[in-house]
């Protein structure tokens, strides 16, 4: 028998992954509590006990999306595999996490947050631990030798500029090829101001 707390986690991942397909699915105007009851199969008392506004939804549906998004990169890391240079595993792995539906659901918050001031409040809150775990598993990608680099925080700020901007590409369905071109130009650009050059370059 699951406990009172396991019960409360359950349903609080249930209503969190139904806000995510809605997100991804339909965009952020599906993103109603009636519309996250009903892919949830809650009751509405259930769904208002967890995240009585959908301010209060946004707010941890972000934290979520930041968790889901890290074990995406890391598992793209990982099955890259450690032999792979640094600059090339960094970008393709978090290239990977940004086209995978999380990341898509919270690229749709940010959408919708330009012309809802309540919810980019809601999302200012919640982003600023985002953006320090986002950096901590950025850094943990490009290895140490690289981020101790004077150069690096400039590099790893356009990393996610340049990333989030291939992956909104993606979205629109335009060529990925023409996106792992410029990956494999930013690379060559990265190398260059951090003085890195893998055993493939010579």
């Amino acid at each position: 028998m699951a406990t009172r707390a396991e019960q409360k986690d359950a349903t609080r991942a249930r209503i969190l992954d139904a806000a995510t397909s809605l997100l991804v699915e339909r965009g952020y105007s599906a993103l109603t509590t009636v519309g996250v009851q009903q892919r949830a199969g809650l009751s509405r008392g259930a769904l208002l006990h967890h995240f009585p506004t959908v301010r209060d939804l946004s707010e941890a549906l972000v934290a979520n999306l930041v968790v889901l998004n890290e074990a995406a990169t890391q598992a793209a890391a990982v099955k890259l595999g450690d032999t792979v240079d640094p600059v090339e595993r960094a970008l393709t792995a978090l290239y990977s996490a940004m086209t995978q539906p999380p990341a898509r659901a919270e690229f749709e918050l940010w959408a919708a947050a330009g012309t809802d001031p309540d919810l980019a409040a809601a999302l200012r809150v919640a982003e600023r631990k985002a953006g320090r775990d986002l950096h901590r598993v950025i850094d943990g990608l490009f290895g140490a030798g690289i981020v101790a680099h004077p150069r690096y925080p400039a590099v790893r700020d356009l990393t996610v500029a340049i990333l989030r901007g291939l992956a909104g590409t993606r979205a629109l369905q335009l060529s990925d090829q023409a996106n792992r071109v410029v990956l494999e130009q930013w690379a060559d650009t990265i190398r260059i101001l951090v003085g890195h050059v893998s055993d493939a370059d010579g």
